[in-house]
C-alpha cells in the first residue's frame, strides 16, 4: 500500500499541480508577513510514527507563538494514541489509509469542507510526500500556508520551504517554522508515560524475572518492510548476544509483526532468555520499557527516535533510508549503513525507484553488527 499510495500522490498531485501552477491560481510567494491574529491552526503529516516523534516538541513551539489559537492535527488513523498525549494539540483528525481512490476522494472532501467551515487561519503542512495534501492546503484558503515543495506544488503556498534531500528530517521540520519566527535550534521531546504504564511494565519484567535486558525491534510496520534487517540475520545477532553476554533478549513490535519475530525465534538454538513482545504493549507501554533497557536495536522505524529521545543506547540498520536524513540525534547510537551509489531510494525525490539488488543494502552481517556493537555499548564488559 505504502508504494501505491506514493505513486498515486505522485501522479494525481501533478495533475492538480500543473493547472494551478500555469495559471498562477497560487502565486507560492511569500507575503511580507506572517499574518497575526491566528485563531485556528492545521498541521498536517500522514505518514510515519517517527516522523510524528520528530515533530511532537514543535507543537509546543507553535502553541507558544499563538498560545490563544486552536491547533488541529490531521494524520493517519494508524497513528492513533500516540499525539492524544501532545498537550499542545486540542484535536486529533485521522484520515484512512488506504488505496482505494473512491474513498480518499470521499475522505479528502468531507475534511475539506469541514475545516473550511471553522475557518483555519494557518496550515503548516509537514508531508514530504505532498502534492495532494499541497493541493489540499490551498483549498482551506488559510491565510497562511506553509509547506514543504520539491516542484510545482511550491504555487500552493505562501510560506514554502525547499525539500532539500540532504537535510536531516529535525531540520527540515524545523525549517518550516521559520516564517512563524521560530528559529531555536531543535531538540527531542523526552516522553514518558503514566504512572500506570510504568507499573504496567514494572510488573511485567518482574514476572518474566528480568532485570537487565535488551531490546531488538525487527519490524518497521507496514509502511515499508524494504527496510527491516533480515528475519535470519536477526537471529544470528540474538544468538551472538546472548552467547557473549548472556542478557535475555525482549522483542518488540506490533502485533502484526508477531509471526515475523516467531519466524525469528524458531531459527535460535535456543529461546529460554527471549520473549516476544509484539502486540502486547501500548505504545506508552514501550516508551516505559524502553527507559529501562540497556540497548535497542532496530531498523529504521518509528521507535528509533523514541529511543533516541529517551537517551537510550541504539543500533540501527539503514539501507532504502539514509542516516543523514532520518538517522537519530543522540552520541550514543551505532549507526549502520554502506552509502551504496543505489540508495537512498525513499523519499519524495526516488517514488518511483524499484530495488534491483535485492536490497543489498540491507547486508550486513551479524557478526558485523555484533562487533560494532560491542564495541560501541560492551567494550568494558569485554575488558
Amino acid at each position: 500500500m505504502f508504494n501505491q499510495l506514493r505513486r498515486l500522490d505522485c501522479l494525481l498531485g501533478k495533475l492538480l499541480c500543473l493547472p494551478f501552477f500555469l495559471s498562477g491560481a497560487g502565486s507560492g510567494k511569500k507575503t511580507p508577513s506572517f499574518p497575526e491574529g491566528v485563531k485556528k491552526i492545521a498541521c498536517i503529516k500522514l505518514w510515519g510514527l517517527g516522523n510524528l516523534a520528530i515533530i511532537y516538541p514543535l507543537l509546543y513551539r507553535i502553541k507558544e507563538r499563538f498560545p490563544g489559537a486552536q491547533l488541529i492535527f490531521i494524520t493517519f488513523a494508524h497513528n492513533k494514541g500516540f499525539l492524544e498525549r501532545n498537550q499542545a494539540v486540542d484535536r486529533v483528525i485521522y484520515f484512512e489509509c488506504t488505496s482505494n481512490i473512491i474513498t480518499i476522494a470521499r475522505q479528502f472532501f468531507r475534511l475539506l469542507a469541514a475545516l473550511k467551515r471553522e475557518g483555519i487561519d494557518l496550515v503548516v503542512n509537514f508531508e514530504t510526500f505532498n502534492n495532494i495534501s499541497a493541493f489540499f492546503s490551498y483549498l482551506t484558503r488559510a491565510r497562511g500556508r506553509i509547506g514543504l515543495y520539491t516542484a510545482k506544488e511550491k504555487a500552493f503556498y505562501n510560506y514554502p520551504s525547499y525539500n532539500e534531500q540532504a537535510l536531516h528530517i529535525s531540520r527540515l521540520f524545523l525549517g518550516l517554522l521559520k516564517p512563524l519566527g521560530i528559529n531555536s535550534e531543535y531538540k527531542y521531546f523526552r516522553y514518558h508515560g503514566s504512572e500506570k504504564e510504568a507499573q504496567n511494565v514494572e510488573s511485567l519484567l518482574r514476572s518474566l524475572g528480568i532485570k537487565e535486558f535488551i531490546c531488538l525491534h525487527p519490524g518497521t510496520s507496514s509502511n515499508f518492510k524494504g527496510k527491516r534487517y533480515r528475519a535470519g540475520n536477526f537471529a544470528k545477532l540474538t544468538e551472538l548476544f546472548m552467547g557473549a553476554y548472556g542478557i535475555p533478549v525482549l522483542f518488540t513490535g506490533a502485533e502484526n509483526e508477531s509471526a515475523l519475530i516467531e519466524d525469528i525465534i524458531r531459527r535460535l538454538p535456543r529461546s529460554g532468555s527471549v520473549v516476544n513482545l509484539a502486540g502486547k504493549l501500548t505504545l506508552w507501554e514501550l516508551v516505559e520499557l524502553l527507559k529501562k533497557t540497556r540497548l535497542f536495536i532496530s531498523s529504521d522505524t518509528g521507535p528509533v527516535h523514541i529511543a533516541a529521545s529517551l537517551g537510550v543506547n541504539l543500533a540501527v540498520f539503514y539501507g532504502p533510508t539514509s542516516p543523514r536524513r532520518y538517522g537519530p540525534l543522540n552520541e550514543n547510537s551505532r549507526v549502520f549503513y554502506k552509502h551504496m551509489g543505489c540508495s537512498p531510494c525513499v523519499g519524495a525525490a526516488y517514488v518511483h525507484k524499484r530495488c534491483r539488488n535485492g536490497f543489498a543494502c540491507l547486508d550486513f552481517s551479524p557478526q558485523e553488527a555484533f562487533a560494532g556493537i560491542s564495541e560501541k555499548f560492551f567494550h568494558a564488559e569485554k575488558n
